[in-house]
């Protein structure tokens, strides 16, 4: 379908979207903040091992984000909330990549514990516990956040509205809420 490209059909629906994104970024900062102490005391490692999988959920959902905008807008896929071949492949692709970057992220966060502190807790015990908080975060925020991405981008293309400029933006700030809790969620099953 093709549509009118003008520079207020891009900036009005975008400057919206940004100015959610940081009100949405302010409160999963506040609630950070709040949780940090009990992160920092709670397991060693633990704290080390936030930001990758924020930054992670943001990677792998952006990247969903422009294969569904571009699918969207090419046509191969309608904009339709359907599980479609397409979206199904993108999906599980999405999850695949959360699961072993996230087991790699609880890896890492480990052996950064271990360079830079005496573990509190046995060291199997401690990687066996990280390693599990990372993968469960990582898949439950994958998952959680995978379903929205492809809501938010259907939707906003049935609204006549670029996915490009929407999705991502909105999946990136809803995505570091989401993991956050998640993470949070984790800590308290495993630990």
């Amino acid at each position: 379908m093709a549509r009118e490209v003008s520079i207020r059909s891009i900036v009005a629906p975008g400057l919206s979207i940004l100015f959610m994104c940081a009100l949405i970024e302010l409160g999963a900062g506040k609630v950070f903040e709040e949780m940090q102490g009990y992160f920092t005391t709670l397991l060693p490692g633990l704290i080390v091992m936030i930001p990758p999988l924020l930054g992670l959920r943001g990677n792998i959902n952006g990247a969903l984000a422009s294969r569904l905008g571009t699918a969207l807008n090419a046509g191969l896929i309608e904009p339709r909330l359907t599980l479609s071949a397409e979206i199904k492949v993108n999906l599980t692709s999405s999850l695949i990549l959360s699961i072993i970057a996230s087991a790699i992220i609880g890896v890492f966060a480990f052996g950064v514990n271990l360079l830079t502190s005496a573990p509190t807790i046995g060291v199997l015990e401690l990687m066996v516990k990280l390693i599990a908080i990372a993968v469960f975060a990582g898949f439950l925020s994958g998952l959680i956040l995978a379903l929205l991405t492809v809501f938010v981008a259907v939707k906003s293309y049935a609204r006549g509205w670029d996915p490009d400029n929407i999705t991502s933006p909105t999946m990136a700030t809803i995505g570091d809420f989401v993991t956050i809790a998640c993470i949070y969620l984790a800590v308290l099953l495993v630990v």
